[in-house]
């Protein structure tokens, strides 16, 4: 089993890294490893990792590490982590040049991590760690196969917990990404994984069709292994939907022919318990217990198998540590020469330039103050003299306009008057002409256009404002609403204006409504503020 489950972890992502020297060992350590020869996986890794070295090729020694992880957990769970997260600390240089890298470095040393975890029995830690490892692919783009892994780790964990409705999600899930994906690797196995969810649930057509599925693809892809588990799943179908234990031992049998050409004996084992089983629901005792036999002595050469191999798989370990550790020793040494090399002429350089900036420095600094000090005043006191020449002449055009526009309020104001003083007295003497001469001069639009340029100079905007705030407002409430501002009495703007002093008491009134005024609202106030 353990050496299923290292197939399916295993994450490889090389194919856009330039070919060099370590890529080949790790191409044969992927062959390896999907061979089930372990001990053969880890001598390659640890040779890519040591050409990569000398290579100075980062990502080839962090894409060894992370192998070299996978292929020594079984056997040493310390081991695995340590290569896990050296692995990680590689992957983490990318950061800068390649964020993509980095973080998908990262997110696959995180599902190693969590296999681990999950070895251990921690499922609630592994699915946590595989969740975090998702956010290595984000929009769920993923050219690694990771995302299979992650989604099927994840289903695993779950159905380890017994919360079936995520188990299935995440099972579901891995099928379409593989599906996607096109890892021909892993489909078998998704395809099975969500079969079993089927069948359990009754779906009697969906199960069937759904592993006919993966066993096809076991067969084009040369994956025995995965041949092996869909065919005793075929088997469980036939006894469970059409009570066919003939078929059923059909298939049991076939799957045992394959099985027993595996160095991992665990699918033998796993096959020959279901045949026991069958033989013994069927009371067929006697080839139950020649089953039982065959299954006995299969252990005990896989006992002594797993010894041999756990012994070859140590004594590589050792020595890649080795390698691994002679590495080490030289990269330190490099790195103390490196450093004492940087440390001696930057001492150097740093004595010399210290000792000619002195020199410069006592040279050139009296005069540099003085220039300093004498700059300094003439500027503070040109901006002094600016501040003020800008300030004076500023009041002087504030008081210019507002000058002018006094002035011409009161030109306005006088000339209304002496005007009306004139209609008055010829009104008396009957001589209409001259009346309607008067009143065209007393409504001549020019002056209040020369009364709003001088207004709009002291009051920026303010009929912009008044217009903007209030669309319903008119033109002569604008006049009002001016005079107001200049804080005129209502005398002075009835005569201004030409109409009588009820009339801008009117105009004042509708004007308040228009400005949306309350009753105890200042009119004067309220335009002065504006």
């Amino acid at each position: 089993m353990k050496k299923y489950t290292i197939c399916i972890l295993l994450i490889f992502s090389i194919s856009f890294c330039q070919a060099n020297r370590a890529d080949k060992y790790l191409s044969l350590g992927l062959i390896a490893l999907q061979t089930d020869s372990e001990a053969r996986a880890i001598e390659y890794y640890g040779k890519a990792y040591e050409l990569a070295y000398h290579d100075q090729d980062v990502y080839s020694q962090a894409e060894a590490l992370l192998h070299l992880g996978m292929c020594t957990y079984g056997s040493g769970i310390t081991q695995g982590m340590e290569y896990a997260m050296r692995a990680m600390e590689l992957y983490k240089q990318f950061e800068i040049t390649d964020p993509y890298i980095a973080q998908e470095g990262r997110s696959k040393c995180l599902q190693l991590i969590s296999t681990i975890q999950s070895r251990q029995g921690n499922h609630r830690e592994a699915i946590a760690l595989s969740k975090e490892a998702i956010n290595g692919f984000p929009n769920g783009n993923d050219s690694t196969g990771t995302l299979v892994l992650i989604y099927r780790s994840l289903g695993n964990a779950y159905e380890a917990l017994q919360i079936k409705d995520s188990a299935e999600y995440f099972h579901r899930l891995a099928l379409k990404e593989n599906i996607k994906s096109k890892f021909i690797t892993y489909l078998p196995g998704s395809y099975l994984s969500v079969a079993k969810i089927e069948i359990n649930k009754g779906n009697k057509i969906e199960g069937i069709i759904l592993l006919d599925s993966a066993f096809q693809i076991s067969l084009r892809s040369f994956n025995k292994q995965a041949t092996v588990l869909v065919l005793i799943e075929k088997a469980n179908w036939e006894i469970k939907f059409n009570s066919d234990y003939a078929k059923a031992e059909t298939f049991y049998k076939e799957a045992l022919t394959i099985s027993q050409n595996f160095s991992d004996k665990f699918f033998t084992i796993k096959t020959l318990d279901k045949l026991i089983n069958l033989k013994e629901n069927l009371k067929q005792f006697d080839e139950a217990l020649a089953y039982e036999k065959q299954q006995i002595k299969v252990k005990e050469q896989m006992a002594s198998y797993e010894k041999e191999k756990a012994i070859e798989s140590l004594q590589m370990q050792f020595n890649v540590s080795e390698k691994d550790r002679k590495l080490h020793l030289i990269e330190q040494e490099n790195e103390i020469i490196k450093l004492t090399n940087i440390l001696l002429w930057g001492g150097i350089a740093i004595i010399i330039a210290i000792a000619i900036a002195v020199i410069q420095f006592l040279r050139k600094i009296n005069n540099r103050n003085k220039q300093l000090l004498q700059t300094k005043e003439a500027l503070m006191h040109a901006i002094e003299e600016q501040k003020q020449l800008k300030e004076s002449q500023l009041q002087n055009d504030l008081e210019h306009k507002e000058s002018q526009l006094s002035a011409l309020a009161l030109q306005m104001l006088r000339k209304n008057e002496l005007l009306q003083e004139l209609n008055e007295k010829l009104e008396q003497q009957s001589q209409p002409e001259a009346r309607q001469l008067i009143n065209r001069e007393l409504n001549r639009e020019k002056e209040w256009d020369d009364f709003n340029l001088y207004f709009e100079g002291l009051n920026k905007n303010f009929f912009n404002r008044l217009k903007e705030a209030f669309p319903e407002i008119t033109p002569n409430d604008l006049r009002i609403c001016a005079l107001i501002k200049m804080n005129m009495s209502i005398k002075e703007m009835a005569a201004i204006m030409n109409i009588s002093a009820d009339s801008v008491k009117t105009a004042r009134y509708r004007l308040r409504k228009k400005l949306q005024l309350n009753t105890e609202d200042n009119l004067t106030e309220f335009l002065m503020k504006l």
